[in-house]
């Protein structure tokens, strides 16, 4: 995988960039390594999420059953966090019943909270602390309405080319690191009907995450997602449609992201 050019989409321009993974490592050492936030609206897979991320060396923060209204107020708070400044990176994990690009948490309502401005808020121009840090976002969104879901399960790096960023760095008095880098954003989508059966449990999705986190921790993070996209189309060959899960990843990663505080 890192020898091989990954093909790079730059949503601004549509251009595409042939580009190499990136060799150096994200900084990893802070103790904690950062904090973890978890939103489970559904709350199958709390448990197993905060022992992972416990275990890896964050601070989990972890809230259930919530509101759009207090989603939207606990994510602004914390990444308002001061905490930040002395952590190397920042978890986010989200778990809600959504739609295609919202989540709802426990309201009845469709309206919804759009995942674009959960990214916005981690932003540098909005998140200083977070400035040249990975923030790590892994989404389940179990969706409410017919057509959402679709098979687009690929590896999508977006945003300003690394190319780009290293130029603007090199610049003395600019901003050394664009507002949309280092930004990890796995998603993934299954049919709410998976919720309504009386087997009903943890996501393949997050228990495969969880699963991999515990074991391979001296695994590049953008490797491991490889593997867990591998477990989860061998799910998908053996279930009907309604019971699959479709998983995409985009990144704007300037380094490797190796998750483990030893």
């Amino acid at each position: 995988f890192q020898g091989d050019p990954v093909k790079t989409s730059i949503q601004e321009s549509g251009a595409f960039l042939l580009q190499h993974v990136p060799e150096e490592r994200y900084k990893m050492q802070s103790k904690p390594l950062g904090i973890c936030l978890i939103i489970d609206c559904v709350g199958n897979d709390t448990d197993v999420l905060r022992d992972t991320f416990s275990s890896l060396g964050y601070e989990v923060q972890y809230f259930l059953y919530l509101k759009v209204e207090q989603i939207s107020k606990i994510l602004r708070k914390v990444a308002r966090m001061p905490q930040h400044q002395d952590y190397d990176s920042f978890v986010c994990v989200l778990v809600s019943r959504g739609g295609s690009q919202s989540v709802f948490g426990v309201d009845k309502t469709l309206s919804g909270f759009p995942l674009d401005h959960i990214r916005r808020m981690f932003m540098a121009d909005v998140c200083p602390t977070l400035l040249g840090k990975p923030k790590l976002f892994f989404i389940q969104i179990y969706v409410t309405s017919e057509g959402q879901l679709e098979d687009s399960s690929f590896l999508e790096v977006d945003g300003p080319s690394v190319k780009s960023m290293d130029s603007k760095a090199r610049q003395p008095g600019t901003c050394t690191v664009h507002r949309e880098a280092d930004f990890f954003w796995s998603l993934c989508k299954a049919d709410v009907s998976l919720l309504e059966r009386p087997s009903s449990s943890s996501s393949v999705y997050l228990q495969c995450l969880s699963q991999k986190l515990g074991k391979e921790r001296k695994v590049s993070l953008l490797e491991l997602h490889v593997d867990l996209n591998s477990k989860v189309y061998d799910w998908n060959s053996r279930v009907s449609a309604k019971e699959r899960y479709y998983v995409r990843l985009q990144h704007t990663l300037r380094k490797k992201v190796i998750l483990s505080c030893k």
